[in-house]
């Protein structure tokens, strides 16, 4: 028993053993820490990125349908889609990040959202309550509705990429 306490002391526990497992524990944890703050960053930068990519989708659309119907030059460019596949597809993403967004995104930044998809919501409808009896102005009133869509997209994406920004501290 004393030969083994004279190992022990000869080993000076405390100083070989006890202080760099610490250090070595201090370590995981704070790399641990620093690990799940800069996943939650991607995280919350990937979503505000595919909602502000989809608020451009929206635009965009507004721009290019605004422009064909009113016989000015468009690109015509949606990766192979239509129109109306790209708008729906963008709508569809910001509604979606309306509701399960305040997981990540900041309560501002989902409260403008609400306010664009509202604005979306009421301009859709009121444009699909408009008849007319000549296919030609209905074309026309087609491309006035994409204009005032565009519209709405640009009075709301300058101010969500601000939000955006804000919460992610750029």
């Amino acid at each position: 028993m004393q030969n083994l306490f004279d190992q022990l002391t000869s080993i000076n526990l405390f100083k070989d053993i006890v202080v760099p497992a610490m250090a070595a524990w201090g370590a995981l944890w704070i790399a641990m820490r620093k690990f799940k703050h800069e996943r939650l960053w991607q995280d919350k930068y990937a979503s505000y990125q595919r909602v502000l990519e989809a608020v451009e989708a929206i635009r965009y659309w507004g721009d290019e349908v605004s422009s064909e119907t009113h016989m000015l030059p468009s690109v015509g460019h949606f990766d192979g889609k239509t129109p109306a596949e790209v708008y729906a597809a963008a709508q569809r993403e910001v509604v979606r990040q309306t509701t399960v967004g305040t997981l990540l995104l900041s309560r501002e930044f989902v409260s403008k959202l609400r306010e664009f998809s509202s604005d979306l919501y009421n301009e859709r409808f009121a444009e699909s309550d408009e008849h007319y009896d000549d296919h030609r102005d209905a074309y026309l009133a087609y491309g006035n509705h994409a204009t005032r869509v565009r519209k709405i997209a640009d009075a709301y994406l300058s101010e969500l990429v601000a939000l955006a920004r804000e919460d992610l501290g750029a």
